[in-house]
């Protein structure tokens, strides 16, 4: 327990930086982490409920996944040469100028980051009303007559414990990074290991059939399908968002021209096979017609294949599991508002290091304070659909950075080279610009929310940048 002992603090003349403490390891583990939490143990059934044959639903998690991976190709080639904390903050800034850094910047607060921790609190409990009925059965202490984004605010023992793991992983990582990397390791193995483990189970289960798979394609692939497919795509890049995270702390990742850059095509090829695997693990226990109406599927599958202390030692691996995930994302996200902070073109407080945690921690607890605010209102599914929709807008931008910045910086040493490039990012792209198209049409309303919020930015963006010369 040596590594963990609080890094002393340092004699020196000016403001605290933050402190290089990631390695390999940690760096995989923490996007691993972020990335395998709530989504895949819940939303393979609400993607039946939009796509009602096996062969769309595998092919809507093989796209994301590619469309993930081909984006971590563009994003490590940045990451190589521009190793610093704020990840794509940095990449669009140096490729269009600051106001775009500070409106990803922006967007991540309010949107993603936040929602995403609340998303993920909301889904613990969810799962934590499995093991104890009684947390999801009880009625709301108080339901005001009050809304946010146009849902109901209510309060209960399910907002209550929410907030409760939204405030401890604050804790934990305002503790410093060291600490929230050591828990971040732990929490990555366990879930991993609870998912692998109810694969293996589901596969050679005596309840396992492959008659479930039926149908695997449909009669005809119509246009309302496409409109489907866009829908539950929603849902299958929400589960694997966090693929970013790794380079939002690249800043304190030990020799980052490496490490990052690997952890992010390691992680994200690790978390393809393992979704696919999982998929047709659900569906060889339970038929494609009644997966949209289970909403604990991976409690529902461990409880038919290995019985009712296996479901239950599953679920408590998958409590772990979005815990871990609320870790790492306590850990990676803040550093998006800190890093702008820190250039004084966001609150220039959210820039603050601790003298002696050497952590963001200002930007940690403010994150934190405003996700367990959203964990009040909003479902799920509604939170998730917020987060993806502004994530992958700002993604697309940034994934064309490789571009103009090859154009802006031709010479600047480039210790890993986007593979396939660049037609592999255009066709991230491409795909990433068809995502967000059809979002706004299919889901036009929380996409002009995401829209109005970004604007919203702009006048905080001019005062805070005032008397600027850049």
């Amino acid at each position: 327990m040596e590594n963990l002992q609080t890094p002393k603090a340092e004699p020196q003349t000016s403001s605290p930086e933050l402190l290089r403490a990631i390695g390999l390891k940690e760096a995989v583990a923490i996007n691993v982490g972020c990335v395998i939490g709530s989504g895949i143990f819940l939303v393979p059934a609400t993607i039946a409920g939009h796509l009602h044959a096996m062969g769309p639903i595998m092919l809507v998690w093989i796209v994301a996944g590619l469309l993930t991976f081909f984006g971590a190709l563009s994003f490590a080639e940045m990451s190589s040469f521009l190793p610093k904390s704020g990840g794509p903050y940095v990449y669009l800034r140096e490729s269009y100028g600051k106001i775009w850094g500070f409106l990803f910047s922006w967007n991540d607060f309010f949107i993603n980051k936040a929602a995403s921790l609340a998303a993920v609190s909301i889904a613990f409990t969810i799962y934590l009303g499995y093991l104890v009925p009684a947390i999801g059965q009880s009625p709301p202490f108080f339901k005001p007559d009050w809304t946010v984004f146009g849902h109901p605010v209510e309060f209960g023992w399910s907002q209550v414990i929410a907030i409760s793991a939204v405030a401890l992983v604050t804790l934990i990582n305002v503790r410093g990074v060291q600490f929230g990397a050591w828990v971040m390791n732990i929490f990555t193995s366990a879930k991993v290991a609870a998912l692998l483990f109810l694969i293996l189970a589901a596969f050679v289960s005596s309840k396992a059939s492959f008659a479930n798979l039926q149908p695997w394609w449909p009669e005809t692939w119509s246009g309302e399908l496409t409109a489907a497919f866009g829908l539950a795509m929603i849902s299958a890049l929400w589960s694997y968002d966090g693929w970013i995270d790794v380079t939002l702390t690249a800043g304190e990742t030990k020799n980052p021209t490496r490490n990052v850059p690997l952890a992010l095509i390691i992680s994200t090829l690790a978390i393809l096979v393992i979704y696919l695997l999982a998929n047709l693990a659900y569906a060889l226990i339970i038929p494609l017609h009644e997966m949209p109406s289970s909403t604990r599927i991976a409690a529902d599958v461990a409880l038919s294949a290995i019985g009712p202390i296996g479901a239950t030692l599953i679920v408590a691996g998958i409590m772990c599991s979005t815990f871990g995930t609320l870790n790492g994302m306590a850990l990676a996200g803040p550093r998006s508002i800190w890093a702008p902070g820190h250039d004084r073109i966001f609150a220039p407080a959210l820039g603050k290091v601790h003298s002696r945690f050497r952590s963001p921690h200002v930007a940690i607890i403010t994150i934190g304070i405003w996700a367990a605010l959203l964990t009040l209102s909003g479902t799920y599914d509604q939170l998730t659909a917020y987060v993806v929709f502004g994530s992958w807008f700002f993604y697309a931008m940034t994934a064309v950075g490789v571009i103009v910045l090859r154009k802006k910086m031709p010479d600047v040493p480039r210790p890993y080279k986007a593979w396939g490039y660049p037609y592999v990012t255009l066709l991230f792209t491409a795909i990433a610009a068809w995502f967000v198209y059809n979002t706004l049409v299919e889901a036009t309303r929380d996409a002009l929310i995401g829209i109005g919020l970004l604007i919203l930015g702009l006048p905080f963006y001019y005062y805070w940048t005032r008397g600027s010369k850049s």
